[in-house]
């Protein structure tokens, strides 16, 4: 790519079809395919190849808040708004398995080894056998929502951010690192470490993005006002020194992921972007990215430089 300050990125593709605020991301890069999910409780496949050709892959009677998309099983896991748990073999196009775990939302679901990591509303992650889907343990942190997961690249580590304002750091065992982090002044909402890990990121209802030191025992680096309202997700490329952040202020940023610079900022008038809150953002490739947002659209964007 050229210098950093030349990065920009042009929208591709807008699909449409929704009828409610789009919240959910999954992506299935074997086929090259782009999954949505809404508060008009659907769940799309899109394609890149056929933009108007959206598939219903599920249509649940309730918002769906977070999706998965586990390419080793070729399920896909939907998170809704009650706190229950579908879990779908695409290959089949059917249901294996409905998990009520939780009393309210799922906000987010990632995987972790051989595990499924899931974020509730209620306090409390959830994990089950990815390949079973047996469920393994669930362990209460707080009496606030947890809103947010991310892996470590390397190290075994997994942090869970949350509405008590706080950072739960837990090691393979499923032990607490270090206490707590007091991070945000509000909900933590947004979680990711950079491709080394050596920095975990998280953004907040406060619109801070904070730096946090992995080797320095999660130390506060840096502290940014990074928009004007909540930062919802942040995105690291995955080959490019570049992170992505998304915001209820209707504009995605686009980061340095050495210097933590700020490089280009997207907007409706100058980008044709969201007109609405931007609720996920997510790499579909080195350069390709997506965004879904309350206007009731996904997008599909690409780098230019």
């Amino acid at each position: 790519m050229q210098t950093k300050n030349r990065i920009n990125a042009r929208r591709l593709i807008n699909f449409s079809g929704h009828t409610g605020s789009i919240y959910a991301l999954g992506i299935n890069t074997k086929q090259n395919l782009i999954y949505s999910g809404a508060a008009d409780g659907m769940v799309i496949a899109w394609s890149e190849a056929e933009p108007n050709q959206g598939r219903l892959i599920a249509k649940l009677t309730e918002p769906v808040y977070s999706l998965f998309y586990d390419e080793g099983s070729n399920y896909l896991w939907i998170g809704a708004a009650s706190g229950n748990l579908h879990v779908i073999d695409l290959q089949n196009k059917a249901e294996l398995k409905l998990l009520t775990t939780h009393t309210r939302g799922v906000f987010d679901i990632k995987k972790w080894g051989n595990s499924v990591i899931v974020a509730g509303g209620d306090g409390s992650i959830s994990l089950y056998d990815s390949q079973s889907l047996a469920f393994e343990r669930l362990i209460t942190l707080s009496n606030k929502s947890i809103r947010c997961i991310a892996i470590h690249p390397s190290k075994g580590l997994m942090a869970l951010g949350s509405s008590d304002f706080h950072i739960y750091v837990y090691d393979e065992d499923l032990h607490l690192v270090q206490p707590k982090i007091a991070a945000h002044s509000n909900s933590v909402f947004s979680l990711a470490f950079d491709l080394k890990g050596d920095f975990l990121l998280s953004g907040g209802r406060d619109a801070m993005l904070n730096f946090w030191d992995v080797k320095n025992g999660f130390s506060l680096v840096n502290s940014v006002a990074a928009h004007n309202l909540h930062v919802h997700s942040i995105a690291f490329n995955p080959v490019y020194n570049l992170f992505l952040t998304s915001s209820m202020d209707k504009t995605i940023k686009i980061w340095d992921a050495e210097s933590f610079e700020l490089v280009r900022v997207m907007d409706k008038q100058r980008h044709q972007a969201h007109v609405n809150s931007i609720n996920k953002i997510a790499w579909m490739s080195k350069d390709k990215f997506l965004s879904v947002s309350d206007d009731k659209n996904v997008m599909l964007w690409e780098l230019d430089s």
